[in-house]
């Protein structure tokens, strides 16, 4: 090859190489601005992840021990999304649970005992620590004793027997912390809807949106309770969004090798044998399912006009408790093939004071070899509660007609500053 020939490939393979050079730093450049372009939208997605985090996660910084108190009486979803909003702001969250004498003396006798109320408070996930609180209204000192930096309560004014801010003490000492009450359900609200099951009278069941229901009683004048206030129970349902359930969602679901267990029920007025058969399912597996019947199955067990709470507040109360891994709505009474496949259900259990109709629901888990029965050690039953109710009627009637006018009140003149957490 001569000299010039030599030459011209040199030069040739010096333009390929360039050529080749700059293909690759042209793909860098367009690389670099793909992967600027992810961390763009990236980033925006934590941006806006950030900006729906309560304020507390991000403006504030959180306290280590924050002090809660209530009555707790008949617990609902209200009680446990305060508890869970509460939670938000805290390293530590202690709750005191106010005593029967204390609460019989500002505002009348709480329908369930100190032991019931305590085992409630005491079950919920969000609470770390449970304390028994003497007095109706907190105080500084009581705070200070359980080594709480602030207090936490609802945006609903709370008023001492002299009309005053019950909470003013807490303010004045910037040691107050506060969250938006939860809308469309209270204790005043299922005890309006217990005193309404204690009289005679024709109902007529609407159907709304699925499950659901509205109950409008045919002879409203011939019931002691102010119509007024009973017009507002009946109307001012919980509306719940899926936001809320993930709130209450543990998230979770079975690991390989867990053994699951499952068991299934109405569960309509969370009580203390509630937490106490719900406490010994999961100590029989390491995942438990807790399967609710909807309203309608509920209705033809028990007749009456039961269920007192609609599935989707019996679904969150049941998500509140630190026993419960996951909750299936709308169960099937009898619990079938397809239940214990879908779910790989090692283990049916049940209570042995739930209320069985002539067909029995567990049949085939007990042909199958996987079901066992609880014996409850509190036999407590919803039955109960309202016998409760009924041997005190005009009590809780006059209780309720007050309450609830205040309730009302609140609702209708509230101006709605404090942002859900």
């Amino acid at each position: 090859m001569d000299q010039n020939n030599l030459h011209t490939l040199f030069f040739i393979d010096h333009i390929l190489k360039n050529e080749q050079a700059q293909k690759i730093q042209q793909l860098a450049k367009e690389q670099s601005a793909q992967n600027a372009h992810i961390r763009d939208v990236a980033k925006e997605q934590a941006d806006l992840f950030l900006s729906q985090l309560p304020s507390s996660s991000y403006g504030e910084e959180k306290v280590k021990r924050l002090y809660f108190d209530g009555c707790f009486d008949l617990m609902h979803s209200g009680h446990f999304n305060a508890l869970r909003q509460a939670k938000e702001l805290c390293e530590t969250l202690v709750v005191g649970v106010i005593k029967s004498d204390a609460i019989a003396k500002a505002k009348g006798p709480p329908i369930m005992t100190d032991e019931e109320r305590l085992a409630l408070a005491s079950a919920c996930k969000w609470v770390d620590e449970v304390v028994v609180q003497e007095t109706y209204d907190p105080t500084i000192e009581q705070i200070d004793r359980h080594q709480c930096s602030h207090v936490a309560h609802g945006d609903d004014l709370v008023q001492t027997a002299d009309g005053k801010d019950a909470y003013q003490p807490f303010k004045d000492a910037k040691r107050m912390k506060i969250f938006k009450r939860t809308e469309g359900i209270s204790t005043t609200d299922i005890v309006g809807r217990m005193l309404l099951m204690t009289k005679e009278v024709m109902w007529e069941e609407k159907k709304v949106f699925q499950k659901q229901t509205i109950v409008e009683a045919s002879n409203i004048d011939s019931l002691e309770i102010d119509q007024a206030s009973i017009e507002q129970t009946l109307n001012n349902k919980i509306l719940n969004t899926t936001r809320r359930i993930m709130q209450f969602s543990n998230n979770k679901k079975p690991k390989s090798g867990d053994k699951i267990v499952y068991i299934d029920g109405s569960f309509d007025i969370l009580h203390q044998g509630h937490v106490d058969v719900l406490r010994k399912a999961k100590e029989m597996g390491d995942f438990l399912y807790v399967g609710v019947y909807d309203n309608e199955t509920i209705n033809q067990i028990k007749g009456k006009n039961y269920p007192i709470l609609n599935l989707q507040e019996r679904v969150l109360n049941l998500l509140a408790i630190k026993y419960v891994d996951e909750v299936i709505m709308g169960v099937p009474y009898k619990v079938n093939e397809q239940l214990i496949k879908n779910f790989k259900i090692d283990l049916v259990v049940e209570g042995s004071c739930s209320q069985k109709t002539i067909e029995d629901p567990y049949e085939l888990p007990i042909k199958l070899g996987i079901y066992k029965q609880i014996k409850a050690v509190n036999q407590q039953t919803a039955d109960e509660l309202i016998e409760r109710i009924v041997s005190n009627r005009l009590r809780f009637l006059e209780k309720y007609n007050s309450r609830k006018k205040k309730e009302i009140n609140f609702f209708e003149n509230h101006d709605y500053k404090v942002e859900e957490i």
